[in-house]
């Protein structure tokens, strides 16, 4: 992989964290007493809208039925991961659930060697390593202080695994299918299967709510796309690593939005995660760059 496209590559991965967490931001802050279904569905039936939008400007708006097929794993994976990601919310504190869907990179690492054939690297072991040790420090208050229910814990590592499963899938199905349309077939798709779930839910909802989850729809639809371009273009075991990047956004967003003031636990765990990513994105030596390194004093 050339130096340059790395660097691209982890660019549109932490665009991708930060339009994620703008998400999870203004999802906090507008949705508060919605049945969790008609939020799953209505985030992807509002990022239904900016994706076929987007797929027809470039005339992909008609998928093939293998782009259709490939997409229906990846597109269970994902709503799984929603599901069992909010349903640990409903058991654990929050800090607690964030740090342990944080362990995503290593099952990244794992399920991306199993299934592609990414090659696992030192390097990519120790930043993912690196970063998770930044994650405990920066809950390291509260994961002392606070226990959380057992089948909380296993929602949220489950969480974790269907994450890194979708976007194994993502980089698996980058080979055959275009952006545009792996992001349309995969919003279509999870709207239609939370669809009768957020029936069975259905509660009004007010217009300023159902504009905030327009919002939410471009920034899922933006964050998709970014990610899915990132995985297209460089392997897992890279991009793992900057998955902890979205513990500093919900740090400034708490700050900005919620006045949620950071500790110094806080602060120098973001540290580390900055240094993991700063580390993951180098490129590796060459052998002959390894000689004049040597060389010198």
């Amino acid at each position: 992989m050339q130096p340059s496209m790395r660097l691209y590559a982890a660019g549109a991965a932490l665009l991708a964290v930060f339009l994620f967490s703008g998400l999870d931001a203004l999802v906090k802050a507008t949705t508060y007493g919605t049945p969790l279904a008609m939020v799953v569905f209505l985030r992807y039936a509002a990022g239904l809208i900016f994706s076929a939008g987007s797929a027809a400007a470039q005339d992909q708006l008609r998928p093939a039925w293998p782009t259709v097929r490939r997409a229906v794993g990846r597109s269970l994976a994902g709503l799984s991961c929603a599901t069992l990601f909010f349903g640990a919310l409903n058991l654990l504190p929050l800090a607690q659930t964030v740090a342990l869907t944080f362990t995503s990179p290593f099952f990244m690492v794992l399920i991306s060697a199993a299934m592609i054939g990414d090659p696992i690297t030192r390097r990519a072991l120790f930043a993912a390593a690196f970063g998770f040790l930044g994650v405990v420090v920066m809950l390291a208050e509260k994961l002392s202080s606070e226990v959380g229910s057992p089948l909380g814990f296993a929602m949220a590592l489950a969480s974790a695994v269907a994450y890194a499963l979708s976007m194994i899938m993502s980089r698996r199905d980058t080979v055959h299918d275009s952006v545009p349309q792996m992001i349309l077939v995969q919003n279509a798709i999870s709207a239609v299967v939370a669809l009768p779930f957020a029936l069975y839910w259905f509660q009004p909802i007010p217009g300023e709510t159902l504009l905030m989850f327009l919002a939410i729809g471009a920034l899922g639809t933006g964050g998709n796309y970014a990610i899915t371009w990132a995985y297209k273009h460089a392997p897992a075991t890279l991009l793992g690593p900057f998955e902890f990047t979205a513990l500093i956004w919900a740090v400034t967003f708490g700050v900005i939005f919620f006045g949620e003031v950071p500790s110094v636990h806080t602060l120098v765990g973001a540290a580390i995660i900055v240094g993991a990513c700063l580390v993951v994105v180098q490129p590796a030596a060459t052998p002959a760059r390894r000689g004049l390194d040597d060389a010198r004093p």
